[in-house]
């Protein structure tokens, strides 16, 4: 298994600006790649290695004994994976869908490359926005502490915070559900 560390998302922002944004408006015939589109495909690129590695393990637990009864009671392989070892494993596989999804919630540098940076509201996933993150990075230097404007920087990181810890909160009374079925 080769490594599953994450390349920089600097680095990675840097090649959708350089490769992906380029190719995104060749492809769909647009002035600029650099949209919710781009930046979506990176933040998926990004959540990937996350998802995939912790997954594997997940799948990889699942007892030697439950694929070997499947296989033993006549299922074919597809069957064998479908009605038992995902099963077995989804635990694990939303748990790494909830880490991976955790990774990309706060990410700023990706998104702040490739996304267009627009102040004004997207009418189409291919408008070029500005992220809640991408805003608090590029605005919080320029504002007067304690003014309205930095105050309201706060309140979109603290909406942020309740975004992931909805999130997690989730994930966790999903798992804990799972574990009781079991």
């Amino acid at each position: 298994m080769g490594s599953t560390r994450p390349l920089p998302s600097v680095v990675l922002g840097l090649l959708g600006l350089l490769v992906l944004a380029p190719a995104v408006a060749d492809v769909f015939g647009l002035s600029s790649g650099l949209n919710a589109f781009t930046a979506s495909i990176l933040i998926a690129i990004m959540a990937l290695p996350t998802i995939i590695s912790i997954s594997e393990d997940a799948i990889t637990s699942v007892p030697k004994g439950y694929t070997e009864a499947s296989l033993a009671l006549g299922a074919n392989n597809w069957q064998t994976i479908r009605n038992v070892v995902v099963p077995s494993a989804m635990s694990g596989i939303i748990a790494a869908i909830m880490l991976g999804l955790g990774r990309v919630v706060g990410e700023t540098m990706v998104v702040l490359m490739v996304a267009g940076n627009a102040r004004a509201f997207p009418t189409g996933f291919f408008d070029p926005v500005r992220p809640m993150t991408a805003t608090i990075a590029i605005e919080i230097k320029e504002v007067v502490v304690g003014d309205l404007h930095y105050q309201a920087l706060y309140a979109v990181g603290l909406v942020l915070f309740l975004m992931t810890f909805a999130v997690n909160f989730a994930a966790d009374i999903y798992l804990h559900r799972q574990e009781g079925k079991m």
